[in-house]
């Protein structure tokens, strides 16, 4: 088949009257829990996991897709309302948005939001719908030695971008690579680590941690909040939408900020476990540079609303680019497609997009319908918005909890998931309070594995002698990447420090 037949192909999928209600069910979830402040777009993807258990692949991944989108989308609803991000990656829509509340111009703002969140989606849809068929036939190409370099290529990225402490991020990726041995050696067999317990042999299931890292933390979070009384806060203030109103020629004046931001958005998106939380503050901080007027930002300003906007939600889409053809995720929330992934028996990869294209495509197809949906369902959720961003988190709480414990038990119908996804929930909550960044565990739990096969693998075709990878282009290509994202950011905070120097000297 070419590739307009597979476009064609996922389109009639995702037309299906129960795709269809799946991602509008999505969307509407998605909005709902992204403008709850304090509730991330990773929980909400994550507690919808267990309703996968019971849809085909496709429709379990549009139903995941349509919460991604929307979620990521929803944290600009309270964002601008409130002044309170829902999400991470709405923090610099705060900036703006709630300026422009402030004045008698939240629903422009909400109209505005929504209509670059969509474009950035649309953009980054594209992206996914051409890179991704195109990354996957570059991926055949890899053999053991490439597959080992770009498993260290992924943790590498990932532990320099956490938390603006790199060393902080080695600590935690060696801690999850360390996780991912737990179980029966790959190779031989032999149990690791189990320490008699055979619940342990086949070594911790993906999705329960998942659960755990990602949902248990942000809702100890939200009982600590209701401890402190923090809620109260939020009821305190009440703004109206008002008239949404603006005209097509007012938003397209910023249109070479959106598709710049969305490019930013895009190529964030890309390098692993990035987030939409990068892009957003990127595009952010590349519309205030370039803007004639950088003394209005922090005031109300549209260009760096719309850049925000569209930077995080480029972030969706291309984040499924590595995960679908190299198992790699892009991000967070895309981490947890690869548990939809594995409860339907599919294995990302070159493979996926020659053994299973209907369920490739609906989901590319599907992504960016999401995306063009969402602009008619946000605009109908703004209008009632400013009720909704209130519900009381003594509500959420019991329900979201409640959510993780099937979800974890679901996977095997196992109990001793559920105390693992309960124990690394706790722990991350703790390694949070210390600093610690939690994006490495997921990671390192889906690129354990894949290093040590490959390893394995390539010493046997080297017959021991591992200097011989040098001789093969792609893996030296990806060594090289790996020791420029470790020493990135150390070039930049020494190039940061001389020019602060000259500046004061």
């Amino acid at each position: 088949m070419n590739f307009i037949d597979l476009i064609l192909l996922g389109l009639a999928n995702v037309f299906l009257p129960i795709n269809l209600l799946m991602c509008m069910i999505g969307l509407i979830v998605g909005i709902f829990f992204g403008s709850l402040p304090g509730i991330t777009a990773v929980m909400g993807v994550a507690v919808m996991i267990p309703f996968s258990y019971y849809l085909s692949a496709s429709t379990a991944l549009l139903l995941m897709s349509g919460v991604f989108c929307g979620a990521i989308y929803g944290g600009s609803v309270s964002a601008v309302l409130l002044g309170i991000p829902g999400t991470p990656a709405s923090a610099p829509t705060a900036w703006e948005g709630y300026p422009l509340a402030r004045q008698g111009k939240a629903g422009q703002a909400l109209h505005f939001v929504t209509a670059a969140s969509v474009m950035g989606g649309i953009i980054s849809s594209l992206a996914l719908l051409v890179g991704a068929p195109v990354l996957a036939l570059f991926a055949l190409k890899f053999g053991p030695p490439e597959t080992m370099m770009l498993a260290v290529f992924g943790m590498s990225v990932v532990c320099s971008l956490t938390a603006g402490n790199m060393i902080r991020g080695i600590i935690m990726g060696v801690f999850s690579m360390l996780l991912a041995t737990v179980g029966q050696d790959i190779i031989n067999g032999f149990p690791r680590f189990t320490f008699g317990q055979t619940q342990m042999i086949s070594g911790f299931q993906l999705v329960p941690v998942l659960i755990g890292v990602f949902s248990l933390p942000e809702v100890l979070a939200l009982l600590e909040d209701i401890v402190k009384g923090w809620h109260h806060k939020l009821v305190a203030e009440k703004t109206k939408v008002g008239s949404m109103k603006i005209s097509w020629r007012e938003f397209f004046s910023h249109w070479k900020t959106i598709l710049k931001s969305s490019v930013i958005g895009v190529i964030v998106g890309i390098i692993p476990a990035a987030g939409p939380d990068i892009g957003a503050f990127l595009a952010y901080n590349e519309s205030k540079r370039a803007s004639k007027n950088p003394e209005k930002y922090g005031k109300g300003e549209v260009d760096g609303l719309v850049a925000a906007e569209a930077g995080n939600n480029a972030v969706t889409g291309a984040s499924l680019i590595p995960l679908i053809t190299l198992s790699i995720p892009g991000s967070a929330p895309a981490a947890l497609y690869l548990g939809v992934l594995y409860i339907n028996g599919l294995r990302p990869g070159p493979t996926l997009f020659n053994n299973n294209p209907q369920i490739v495509y609906s989901l590319m197809v599907g992504f960016l319908f999401v995306n063009i949906l969402m602009y008619f369902v946000g605009l109908a959720y703004c209008k009632v918005a400013a009720n909704v961003v209130r519900v009381r988190r003594e509500i959420l709480v019991p329900v979201i909890m409640l959510l993780t414990v099937v979800g974890s038990y679901a996977c095997n119908r196992n109990w001793f998931d559920v105390g693992v996804m309960f124990v690394v929930g706790v722990a991350g909550y703790l390694f949070t309070k210390a600093g610690f960044p939690l994006s490495p565990i997921p990671l390192g739990l889906i690129l354990g594995p894949i290093f040590e096969r490959a390893q394995y693998q390539t010493s046997v075709m080297f017959r021991g002698n591992m200097l011989l990878v040098f001789t093969r282009p792609i893996a030296v290509l990806l060594l090289f990447l790996t020791v420029f994202s470790t020493s990135w950011p150390y070039i930049r905070q020494a190039y940061d420090k001389r020019k602060l120097k000259q500046a004061n000297g």
